[in-house]
């Protein structure tokens, strides 16, 4: 039966050719190619205007792509006399100068601005302590036990948007004299990224191991893009350790998700009042660039601290969870990080 049907549609194939000339028939083809390349040419018009509205919605104003990424916005005259020095007073941090220009410097140890400071770095040190006799490191954290502790930190990032968008602060943390120091480095505007850059690369250069969240996707790549596009040397060969693999194999279908935030609550037992969420960061840089008020951007701030803190209590239990020492845990509490 369908072998009739093929020779039957074969059969008026062949008598509709023998009706139409070759002219006509190549006619009738390309009149059929144009109708499709018109419809194609619509669809594709629409795809443009809506990918265009969308990147009207999340660039800053002001600003222009390039085939790099985002051009820097130009500066408004008031932000350009905003003093540095009364911005950095504001937030608690001082300014430095380099050679590509100046950048907000926040530092203090994890003991100066939290409560439970004290026993993070206390579970931390005695976690490496810990990981370095054993014969052999839990997966995914092998590096910590290789390292000498002064050359390992905890890294995150805050950038204005998606890939090819601005960094505009790295937060790192390092232990030093049985403390954990947390370091922020913050550009004020967006022709500071660069200066921003050159500093964590120089910050980051005597490293072993660089601990992430994460950031196997997103700090690392993304410090390498905006390097790239700076021009800023980046050798960022180091060890990396992504939290986020080890917190999967330990806890995935034991918590609802591994989250940083779920795991912060479930593992750290902290909540985050009042903090300001990640998606609306881009945004609330975008403005503070505008303004230049410290109250804009001292919420982010807190908001990368707390993801550092986070981390190092993180390290410390997926540690613990492998045997590897006893944490002490806080009471549960909100975050009173400064």
């Amino acid at each position: 039966m369908e072998m009739d049907v093929a020779r039957t549609r074969s059969a008026r194939r062949g008598a509709a050719a023998g009706r139409y000339s070759a002219a006509e028939r190549e006619g009738f083809r390309r009149g059929v190619t144009n109708v499709v390349a018109i419809a194609m040419s619509t669809a594709l018009r629409g795809h443009i205007s809506e990918l265009q509205r969308n990147r009207s919605r999340l660039m800053p104003a002001g600003a222009t792509t390039t085939l790099r990424g985002v051009a820097p916005v130009p500066m408004p005259a008031s932000a350009r006399r905003a003093p540095a020095t009364e911005l950095g007073a504001a937030l608690g941090a001082r300014v430095t100068a380099t050679d590509h220009g100046e950048l907000l410097v926040w530092q203090k140890t994890i003991s100066e601005v939290w409560s439970h400071g004290g026993i993070v770095a206390r579970n931390l040190w005695a976690a490496l302590d810990g990981v370095w006799t054993r014969p052999q490191a839990p997966a995914g954290l092998e590096a910590l036990a290789q390292a000498d502790p002064a050359r390992i930190a905890w890294l995150d990032i805050e950038s204005a948007g998606f890939m090819g968008r601005p960094i505009f602060l790295v937060g790192m943390m390092r232990p030093q004299q049985d403390n954990l120091v947390i370091t922020q480095l913050l550009a004020t505007d967006y022709s500071r990224e660069r200066a921003l850059l050159a500093e964590c690369a120089q910050a980051m250069s005597d490293l072993q191991v660089l601990v992430t969240f994460n950031g196997k996707c997103f700090d690392l790549p993304f410090l390498r893009d905006r390097m790239a596009y700076h021009r800023v040397a980046r050798e960022l060969e180091m060890e990396h350790v992504d939290l986020l693999w080890p917190a999967r194999r330990q806890f995935r279908g034991v918590l609802p998700d591994c989250r940083l935030q779920t795991l912060e609550r479930h593992l750290c037992r902290r909540m985050r009042p009042g903090d300001i969420p990640s998606a609306l960061i881009p945004e609330r840089y975008h403005e503070f660039v505008r303004t230049q008020e410290a109250s804009l951007i001292a919420p982010v701030l807190r908001h990368n601290r707390l993801d550092l803190l986070t981390m190092a209590e993180l390290s410390a239990r997926l540690l613990e969870c492998a045997g590897v020492c006893d944490a002490e845990v806080p009471p549960a509490h909100s975050a009173d990080v400064e």
